[in-house]
């Protein structure tokens, strides 16, 4: 990425002991991204572990915002009625 991305996590949920899902903010070329990606995070101490992103994630620009929560609400919907 270009040097003008400043990536500023808003969310985050635990998946593993050193594994999140972050949900951030960046932008790009003057333009706004939403980024939802696994980040490693290195054990407290563990000076050669790597912290940072991984490649499992994805970005979209922020027009496709209300898209992704619909898109969210029916994936819901779904999980309820295979639930009951």
């Amino acid at each position: 990425m270009a040097s003008s991305n400043n990536l500023e996590n808003i969310a985050s949920i635990q998946k593993k002991d050193n594994i999140e899902i972050r949900a951030s903010l960046t932008t790009w070329r003057k333009d706004l991204y939403i980024d939802i990606r696994e980040f490693i995070v290195a054990e407290e101490g563990e000076e050669s572990g790597y912290s940072g992103p991984t490649k499992k994630g994805f970005r979209f620009h922020y027009e496709v915002w209300e898209d992704f929560k619909k898109m969210v609400k029916k994936i819901d919907r779904e999980i309820k009625k295979r639930q009951s």
